[in-house]
């Protein structure tokens, strides 16, 4: 009998070894990084070594929330995710999410720890968490509009802080991996108002959090018709996710509310030595001046949130907003409403070629300009796609952009046609325009390729190239939609009445789209897309909702979603405006804002209401 129980006990100690092992190599195993905003410097969205989500698991009853992780401020950045890093004082490489926030703080969270959270008000389970003692006094949005003229704004809510998606560098790849995590925040710093606002470029250590070096204040001005034009944090907002290229990091600005003489500017800085990064040069998309707050100037770069595009031969593309569109003066060219294509060269940012659309003055008059979107490359090809505002979707050629002279390959109208509220539309609040937000995502299979998009008050579609016997090499099969989504954004009864011009608005602002899939396998392929789920969220924080769709054919129907799970814990929470899930190692994270009350017009943290967090999806 003691032999029995003896063997048994060594039976025992070895299923559960066993399963450990299992457990620590389903770790290993997993070494997807989700580096920058929309995965890459390509902005691809597409997680193409996806080897556990699939068709199959992610259904009721089989997938759902798995956890929360609540932080001190809205997450506008995209998270970021490294498998296997290293992690002070913890013995075995970890995969750990970063998330930064508005309250000027950046956390590492064990994006495999799915215990209940016990922290209150904010989450107890982070490896390691930088705040504002380091990155800065954040600015109230209030005390932020107020001082440019835009009282009543609410772009941007509660308070500003780290508003783009931070980028990593990975200085060791092999596990256990090592790197470093640059971020660009805005401070308000002095004790006696007016207070001085700055944006300061940070580097902080992957593996503990820790700042190398205070920061560099990010400054400089360029050469104007009358003098300098020079860089002014007040103003200027950092929307676009950060890009690192060939050790060069990129950090681009538009402008907060629409107000005053903001321009679009493009920061470079030498990033080969973290801890004191060093100003390549500054480049402005615009250099004339707005006269009060018309249409002159501008050329703001935000791309609701996208990051700036690297085609891995030095080339960085990114779209621009409304504003001036004229390029006489070859040295001081004015490139609103464009794609433009740069590349750093001899010290400075040259601007190389750029796109822009005929109708280009009508979009400017309108307010329906093409910086809404993203600039995303087609797999394999010179080609990219991008849209804006009037929700037409571009296909361009990359090697030849034509410098606003030439048309692109081609074009289709993805979003509802525009619609006249008058005869003869001038102003920007006399035709409503179903605009495209983010950037499209592409997944590229044999011989195929999807192309999905979902603008507001839209379905979820999907688009289909196919190869082009031609120069472009690839076209799209049709204009229409290959395949449409039963669901939209963000009622599953919308479009509502896109003929009624007596509306008030359109619902904001579209989907917001990442595909996994195990390599060109169509029944893992998945098409995950944040929403909110019944109302506006322009200007206002409302429910969220993540969806999954089969990326083969999403006219199926949704293979999932948080509000009609079956499991109200699988609740999502507030929708956090254009930041689009990751998916990475068998688990979707997903961010969320601060549920709030509106108090005389201003925007208040809702006491007791939901809190911006860290959501974590997976298998049950």
């Amino acid at each position: 009998m003691r032999n029995s129980i003896r063997f048994l006990k060594v039976l025992m100690v070895v299923a559960v070894g066993f399963a450990m092992g299992l457990l620590s190599a389903a770790r290993v195993s997993a070494q997807v990084d989700w580096l920058t905003e929309r995965m890459d410097s390509t902005r691809s969205a597409v997680n193409l070594n996806e080897t556990h989500l699939s068709k199959a698991n992610v259904k009721n009853g089989s997938f759902g929330k798995l956890a929360f992780r609540r932080v001190d401020g809205n997450i506008y950045a995209q998270l970021l995710v490294v498998s296997q890093a290293k992690i002070a004082n913890r013995a075995t490489p970890m995969n750990v999410v970063i998330v930064a926030t508005q309250h000027n703080s950046v956390y590492a969270f064990d994006g495999d720890d799915t215990s209940a959270d016990t922290g209150d008000p904010v989450s107890d389970k982070f490896l390691w968490h930088t705040d504002k003692k380091v990155l800065g006094t954040p600015i109230p949005s209030d005390d932020v509009y107020a001082r440019i003229g835009a009282q009543g704004c609410a772009d941007i809510t509660t308070e500003v802080g780290i508003t783009s998606t931070p980028h990593i560098v990975l200085t060791k790849t092999a596990t256990p991996k090592e790197g470093v995590i640059f971020v660009v925040a805005k401070s308000q710093v002095g004790t006696n108002p007016p207070l001085k606002y700055v944006y300061k470029l940070f580097a902080l250590q992957l593996s503990d959090g820790t700042a190398l070096g205070t920061g560099v204040t990010i400054a400089g001005q360029v050469t104007g018709p009358h003098g300098a034009i020079v860089f002014n944090p007040d103003i200027q907002l950092n929307r676009p996710g950060l890009l690192v290229d060939n050790n060069t990091l990129y950090v681009a600005f538009g402008g907060h509310c629409d107000k005053q003489n903001y321009r679009g500017w493009v920061f470079a800085y030498d990033v080969s030595n973290p801890a004191a990064p060093k100003k390549v040069d500054a480049m402005s998309t615009t250099f004339t001046d707005r006269v009060g707050n018309g249409n002159q100037g501008r050329g703001g770069i935000w791309m609701s949130g996208a990051g700036l595009t690297a085609d891995g031969s030095g080339n960085v593309f990114f779209a621009t907003g409304d504003g001036t569109y004229d390029v006489s003066k070859p040295t001081m060219p004015n490139i609103a409403n464009s794609v433009a294509k740069v590349k750093v060269a001899s010290g400075k940012i040259q601007l190389q070629d750029w796109f822009s659309p005929m109708n280009r003055q009508e979009l400017q008059e309108l307010d329906a300009d093409l910086g809404s979107g993203g600039v995303v490359p087609v797999p394999g090809s010179h080609l990219m796609v991008a849209g804006g505002k009037e929700g037409r979707m571009y296909l361009l050629d990359g090697d030849d952009l034509g410098k606003g002279t030439t048309q692109s390959w081609h074009s289709l109208q993805v979003t509802n046609t525009p619609l006249p509220k008058v005869p003869a539309p001038a102003n920007p609040d006399e035709e409503f325009f179903w605009n495209i937000h983010g950037a499209p995502v592409i997944w590229p299979l044999a011989g195929e390729m999807f192309v999905y998009v979902e603008g507001e008050e839209d379905f979820l579609k999907q688009y289909r190239l196919i190869p082009d016997a031609g120069a472009a090499q690839w076209k799209f099969e049709s204009d229409a939609p290959f395949r449409t989504s039963k669901e939209s954004a963000p009622l599953a009864a919308q479009p509502n009445n896109p003929t009624d011009k007596k509306r008030n608005r359109i619902v904001m602002p579209g989907g917001f789209i990442t595909v996994s899939s195990n390599g060109s396998d169509v029944n893992s392929g998945i098409a995950w897309v944040t929403m909110p789920f019944a109302t506006d969220a322009n200007q206002f924080v409302t429910l969220g909702i993540l969806r999954a769709f089969d990326a083969s054919d999403v006219s199926t129907g949704q293979l999932w979603s948080t509000e009609e799970s079956g499991v109200p814990a699988d609740r999502l929470g507030m929708f956090a405006k254009f930041n689009p899930p990751t998916v990475a190692n068998g688990k979707v994270y997903v961010a969320t804002f601060q549920e709030e009350r509106i108090d005389n017009g201003a925007h208040k943290v809702l006491v007791g209401g939901d809190q911006p967090a860290l959501v974590i999806y997976g298998t049950k």
